[in-house]
């Protein structure tokens, strides 16, 4: 008798492979899965980018000329028209400074506390600030940079700090002088803190606080005078190096002025 055939995958008896069940395909709008849309960068996004990190982790020193667009093309393989784009983005974050002339080009820029200054300006003058958002943030820094005068304040900043308190004094009938060392006093007091981002966002604000401020109605000779009394008793802080009474000080000094500027709640 002869042996049936043995079946194995590769003989000529191949079982039928099973099929596996599967469900109809069900809507977009039914399905739990879902993918966001992928945003590609623009090509001259991703260059100013590079050169931005190059810039501000210091491997381009400031004053340095970059490549010539030519060059800079060819070696990042990108049009000439995105790295012009990109070393126009850099220019506008005032990170690149364009020189003209035959040997001119792009030249690197490091952020400063210039920069801060005029872009957060920019910003103020752009937005239309309102008084009330001004007095707040002179609230919120200046009580911590009294602080920090009274405790990194060099002799250099205690007769400056003095002599615009004398300024005040001397011209307390003079509301245009008064106001302006007025500010004066206060960014010295910022300045005596030897913390630059506190003096960099003050100094944003300076400019648009006088102007404000400088309204006779608003600054009548009684206040005036207790403007004075109070400079003294926190210059006296900062010059004792009481760091607790400097920024306690300051911080009633500039909430009462805000209460009668009528802006707080």
């Amino acid at each position: 008798m002869k042996s049936s055939p043995r079946l194995t995958p590769q003989g000529p008896h191949r079982m039928a492979p099973r099929k596996l069940a599967t469900s109809p395909r069900k809507p977009a709008s039914e399905r739990n899965f879902s993918i966001s849309r992928i945003k590609i960068p623009k090509a001259a996004d991703v260059l100013a980018s590079h050169l931005r990190e190059d810039i501000v982790d210091g491997r381009l020193a400031n004053g340095e000329m970059l490549p010539t667009e030519r060059e800079l093309a060819e070696s990042s393989g990108l049009s000439r028209s995105s790295v012009r784009e990109a070393l126009r983005l850099l220019e506008i974050e005032g990170l690149l400074v364009t020189k003209p002339g035959r040997n001119g080009g792009s030249m690197v820029c490091q952020p400063s506390r210039e920069t801060i200054v005029k872009t957060v300006s920019l910003y103020i003058s752009s937005r239309k600030t309102q008084m009330a958002s001004l007095v707040e943030a002179r609230m919120t820094i200046e009580p911590a940079a009294a602080m920090l005068a009274a405790k990194y304040r060099t002799n250099e900043d205690i007769e400056k700090i003095q002599s615009i308190q004398r300024t005040m004094e001397d011209n307390i009938n003079d509301l245009g002088t008064f106001l302006r060392a007025n500010i004066d006093w206060h960014m010295a007091v910022v300045h005596a803190s030897h913390n630059d981002l506190l003096i960099a966002f003050m100094e944003s604000i300076a400019g648009s606080v006088y102007a404000v401020t400088n309204v006779e109605q608003l600054n009548p000779l009684d206040v005036r005078k207790q403007v004075t009394k109070v400079h003294g008793r926190i210059t006296d802080a900062i010059v004792g190096g009481d760091r607790e009474a400097a920024r306690r000080r300051m911080e009633r000094h500039v909430g009462a002025y805000a209460d009668h500027l009528g802006v707080t709640g």
